[in-house]
């Protein structure tokens, strides 16, 4: 109980694989040999299974399992045995689809168990897009599903991927699959619902999800922007925490980023919004700085991208409308166009040593010694 029941497989396999080398090697026979040591070992698992070994041990039996044999199909992954290959392929399948809350999923998987696996997700994919082409969505999010799946489904990765991110894609390609044979449920809603609880955190769909949002603001008048933004946000379904599974583990939740997108881009709007004369007071928030110097500011940050795509003119009149300096209590876009494009050198060096400061703060959040 709980030893490596592969080592007879693993052996047998190399033997035959060196017979092969030179010549004297029978394909059927390797074939049988594998098999009748497949079965030993199915029967070996279940057994364990209902065993009473402890968590622990079992995870280390089936762990190591998987991994050797990952590693054997690695190993003679260039051999010609590919019918021999078939029978571990087999094995592995048994073992992920039994046993696999017994295995560690941050291990990398063999190219060739990956392309073994492909082949029947790669099905599912077809079956899907074909479906796809035949309803009424919207032909963006078409468009965009395209782009993002088709490099997935159809072209094998260069680089081993982890355990965790081939089930992810087959776990997803067979909900997104599973849905054509109701096509009440291959509606653009239905299909966005799942690719967000999925965290399909695609570069792609992201896109996606903010060209639709940009596409809806052209029926809204610019007075309802905070409410139409604000009902987007609140309908983006909450992180199921109890769920760790991505597409991409170096990005953020896509409902995170979308989020953010959706608060930061209804922010920009209404920042660019021309004012309306209704009488109302706006509290404007005092600087220490002069009017140069916050020209010289706005110039800084511009110049590094941090406004983005808003126009001067806009930020001009931002700037005048929510300030006032040391000196001044009203603040014309105008003056503080004029600083903007004539920096002077002593508002220059009052900015820099506002910013070194700034940096100086910064430095033990980011670099502690």
């Amino acid at each position: 109980m709980l030893k490596n029941e592969l080592k007879t497989l693993a052996s047998v396999f190399s033997q035959q694989t060196g017979e092969h080398t030179n010549g004297n090697s029978d394909n059927s026979d390797l074939r049988i040999v594998v098999s009748e040591s497949c079965r030993v070992a199915r029967d070996s698992w279940e057994a364990a299974a209902f065993s009473k070994k402890p968590n622990e041990a079992l995870n280390r039996y089936f762990d190591f399992h998987f991994n050797f044999l990952n590693g054997l199909v690695a190993e003679h992954s260039q051999s010609d045995h590919f019918g021999a290959l078939s029978g571990l392929f087999d094995l592995l399948d048994h073992l992920l689809t039994y046993y696999g809350k017994f295995i560690d999923r941050s291990q990398p998987v063999a190219i060739r168990f990956i392309a073994h696996r492909m082949e029947s997700i790669g099905l599912k994919y077809e079956q899907f897009i074909n479906q796809l082409h035949l309803l009424d969505i919207d032909d963006l999010l078409e468009k965009y599903l395209m782009e993002s799946l088709s490099p997935i489904y159809t072209v094998l990765p260069a680089e081993a991927l982890k355990l965790s991110d081939l089930l992810y894609r087959e776990e997803l390609i067979t909900a997104l699959a599973g849905k054509r044979t109701h096509p009440e449920l291959m509606s653009t809603e239905s299909l966005i619902s799942t690719l967000i609880s999925f965290n399909f955190n695609h570069i792609h769909f992201l896109s996606y999800l903010r060209k639709q949002a940009i596409n809806g603001i052209q029926h809204v008048p610019p007075a309802d922007y905070a409410s139409y933004f604000g009902n987007l946000i609140s309908g983006v379904p909450a992180i199921d925490v109890t769920n760790n599974r991505c597409y991409d583990a170096s990005w953020p939740h896509i409902s995170t980023m979308y989020k953010d997108w959706l608060g930061d881009y209804g922010t920009l709007l209404t920042l660019t919004m021309p004012r309306q004369g209704d009488g109302s007071t706006v509290t404007k928030v005092p600087l220490t700085i002069s009017v140069r110097q916050l020209a010289c500011v706005i110039r800084t940050f511009y110049e590094a991208g941090f406004y983005g795509n808003i126009s001067l003119t806009a930020i001009f009149d931002h700037a005048a409308a929510g300030f006032t300096t040391k000196r001044q209590e009203h603040i014309s876009a105008e003056s503080i166009s004029n600083a903007y494009y004539n920096i002077a050198q002593s508002s220059a060096l009052k900015v820099t040593r506002m910013l070194g400061h700034a940096i100086d703060f910064l430095k033990p959040y980011c670099f502690p010694a």
